[in-house]
């Protein structure tokens, strides 16, 4: 009988070192469920703001982001909705008693960062659906052809500058290069653009656009009078050599343009610029000022390859020296400077001609020969009578085959360019929207508080803070990307 109380005090201990054993299991079960609760909770909230990315700017461009003004709201309004969505997760639930501390948008990546890096690699994954390597394969081919042409061009030049002549010529007639001189009058581009067609000068401000202060590629021809053969040799020049790994990566930037923005011979929608694909190109605030822009840059690349024509076609040669010997009689003009400027003019005006045509939709030979070379040294005059057929043989190139070599040539302001007409166009709808705040990766700082139950005496376990105040807090960094 002495021992009865003995044994009730051992089970009494037993027992409640089990409870506490029990309730602590309880606990310590209760906290890691309500840590990976409020983990997926926190996912699904990313994710909950990644589904409201701008639908317009994916459908018309098919780039993923999310405004991280939402429209002007600010980033408080993202906040609000990953707040909203943990709110409903967690603080409906039974008896877990979770509370939504905090929700703050930590770091926020946009389209634009890093010289638009992942614009870059959205527009680079959308175009691989669509782009050919044959595309590629021409586009270097054509770049290859004219860059050798124009040197072989300018060497031409060089070596015949001192060129004399011992043959007499009976040519008479008007000079070549005044007849062209007065064709020009009104400017290249209304020597070119089709008949019926007004470029508008309307000019849009651009200040403050995403392309703002990046360097403008201003290499292209300027108008000459061809009475200057150093002038005109360092025109036929190329600006340097051109890396093949930078075209193949630029290639599907390209392509995007070319697919997604008006061109002056292809316009997709009604927008501010008619000319976008010119724009992205010459950077001007006006259609007008954009389409000569390109169709000055566009010269510098068919003018070598019709001079290397004409210096390997022997008839039309003879008829340059012929006109050339006649000119070289007058004092301070040699034969051969003569010579040279009188083949660089012919030149030009098959290049007018050319440039007529593909701005009216047509192709021309990309290397000309006898059968569609369409102008006569002799009647320059008659320069804007002349016509020709669309060419279709396997060379044929395009209005859109140049624009394709000029936004390669672009040197890295193509994608802020397109960012610039984006915004451009979407504020005519809405004045609030702007690239910058176009986000392509958001990152949340989440906390969640929960309430002690069982074991108020568990201060401290992975992944909770040690404030002692009767609750746990549940912390988490989630970071959600297209």
């Amino acid at each position: 009988m002495r021992n009865q109380g003995h044994v009730t005090v051992f089970l009494s201990i037993i027992l409640i070192s089990m409870l506490l054993l029990g309730l602590s299991v309880l606990e310590m079960a209760r906290i890691r469920m309500g840590s990976a609760k409020a983990a997926m909770a926190a996912e699904g909230a990313a994710c909950d703001v990644k589904a409201a990315y701008d639908k317009e700017l994916f459908e018309e461009y098919h780039l993923l982001a999310v405004d991280s003004t939402f429209g002007g709201h600010g980033e408080g309004k993202l906040e609000q909705m990953a707040q909203d969505y943990l709110e409903y997760t967690l603080e409906n639930g039974q008896g877990d008693n979770m509370s939504v501390e905090d929700v703050a948008l930590a770091e926020c990546k946009g389209l634009l960062e890093n010289d638009c890096e992942n614009m870059k690699l959205q527009i680079t994954d959308h175009m691989k659906v669509y782009m050919e390597e044959k595309g590629i394969e021409d586009i270097l081919e054509m770049i290859t052809s004219g860059d050798k042409a124009m040197e072989d061009a300018s060497g031409a030049v060089e070596n015949g500058k001192n060129e004399s002549n011992q043959d007499e010529s009976s040519w008479s007639g008007t000079d070549p290069r005044k007849a062209l001189k007065s064709i020009l009058t009104g400017g290249l581009l209304n020597v070119v653009t089709p008949s019926g067609r007004v470029v508008s000068d309307q000019a849009y401000d651009l200040d403050g656009f995403p392309s703002d202060g990046q360097a403008e590629d201003t290499r292209q021809w300027e108008d000459i009078e061809f009475d200057d053969l150093d002038k005109f040799q360092r025109q036929l020049m190329s600006d340097g050599e051109r890396s093949q790994t930078g075209i193949v990566d630029d290639i599907y930037g390209v392509g995007y343009a070319l697919a997604n923005f008006n061109t002056f011979t292809d316009r997709k929608q009604d927008r501010p610029f008619e000319c976008e694909v010119e724009y992205i190109i010459a950077g001007k605030d006006n259609d007008h000022d954009n389409l000569q822009g390109v169709v000055n840059r566009i010269v510098l690349h068919r003018l070598p390859l019709n001079l290397a024509y004409l210096l390997s076609d022997s008839a039309k040669m003879a008829e340059v020296s012929s006109i050339a010997a006649v000119l070289a009689l007058v004092p301070g003009v040699t034969y051969g400077a003569a010579k040279y400027l009188l083949l660089g003019c012919w030149a030009y005006a098959e290049t007018i001609v050319d440039i007529r045509l593909l701005l009216d939709g047509k192709s021309v030979q990309f290397m000309k020969t006898d059968e569609y070379w369409v102008t006569d040294i002799n009647n320059l005059d008659k320069l804007m009578n002349l016509d020709s057929v669309d060419y279709e043989g396997v060379d044929a190139v395009s209005y859109r085959d140049y624009l394709a070599i000029l936004l390669i040539e672009n040197k890295g302001g193509m994608y802020y360019r397109m960012a610039d007409l984006i915004q451009l166009n979407f504020r005519q709808t809405d004045e609030s929207f702007e690239m910058k705040n176009m986000m392509y990766s958001l990152t949340f700082d989440v906390e969640v508080s929960q309430d002690r139950k069982f074991a108020s005496f568990i201060e401290d376990h992975e992944g909770v803070s040690k404030i002692d105040d009767g609750l746990y807090r549940y912390s988490f960094r989630q970071c959600v990307s297209y």
